[in-house]
């Protein structure tokens, strides 16, 4: 028997703001607002009510009974993590992670492309105990404002690194209060610092993702397409991550991301399904 037209539509859109809320509370970290969560839906508050309410009743979703605020269960990073195991991208990459945390002495990251965002994957600590940097908000990546985020946007045609950098909050009237100091706040400074990332090879942000942090990171190419298939990088106090140091650091950082270039899990995964 076949499916109602009109059926699948209200199936489809149910499931489109399922999915959208989740990633807006992903985002949002530590919770959000109802008010705020239905302004990225872009939907009626009383039909965004009774999503989360499910949500909620299904353990994906839960409320803070003080403030209100709406946040992710445990259940979500669960899942992901048990995903990132089991697809052995953590457990191929870590050890090329080990090794540049180690020479530099420095907390070393792995993030993958996830549509138009980027998501952390793996960490290594290289600084010794007592002097370990660990990050304030390691939840949300700013595109614009982290060096992770910014190796990666030099990547994309200007239309598009504009778009992710304007919805992540460049040139906001308020700007965003999970970024540094030293974060930029138009389009035309970003597009100045893009052409350099892509001139030097590599990405550096100065207290611009977080007071005191200096971070530099560099893009990982798959070989075949050239795409971007994530970022990798070196973070720490700016006084440890001096503007000396940087290049050396970049070189440990690019004969890493040729490394996972060449074993990215989730790249021969993708591959194998498209050809299937």
């Amino acid at each position: 028997m076949e499916q109602c037209p009109i059926s699948m539509r209200v199936v489809k859109s149910q499931l489109a703001h399922s999915l959208n809320a989740l990633a807006a509370l992903a985002e949002a970290g530590r919770g959000a607002r109802l008010t705020d969560i239905v302004a990225k839906l872009d939907a009626p508050k009383s039909s965004v009510q009774r999503l989360l309410q499910q949500l909620a009743e299904e353990g994906w979703v839960e409320q803070d009974p003080e403030t209100g605020y709406y946040r992710l269960t445990v259940r979500m990073a669960v899942l992901g993590q048990r995903y990132l195991y089991t697809s052995g991208i953590v457990d191929a990459t870590q050890a090329i992670l080990q090794t540049v945390a180690s020479k530099t002495r420095e907390l070393a990251r792995l993030t993958i492309v996830d549509t138009d965002r980027l998501v952390w994957i793996a960490s290594a600590q290289g600084a010794p105990s007592g002097l370990m940097y660990q990050p304030a908000d390691p939840s949300r990546i700013v595109s614009y404002a982290t060096a992770n985020g910014k190796a990666w946007l030099a990547t994309l045609p200007e239309k598009d690194a504009s778009r992710i950098a304007q919805r992540d909050g460049i040139e906001a009237r308020t700007p965003p209060r999970d970024v540094g100091p030293n974060a930029m706040r138009s389009l035309a400074a970003l597009k100045r610092d893009l052409a350099q990332v892509r001139t030097r090879g590599y990405a550096v942000a100065n207290e611009e993702g977080e007071r005191g942090v200096a971070a530099i990171a560099v893009v990982i190419l798959d070989p075949d397409s050239g795409k971007a298939l994530g970022t990798t990088s070196v973070a720490g106090p700016v006084s440890r991550l001096s503007k000396e140091r940087h290049a050396k650091i970049a070189g440990e950082l690019l004969g890493a991301a040729q490394q996972f270039a060449r074993i990215w899990p989730l790249k021969s995964a993708t591959q194998k399904s498209n050809a299937g």
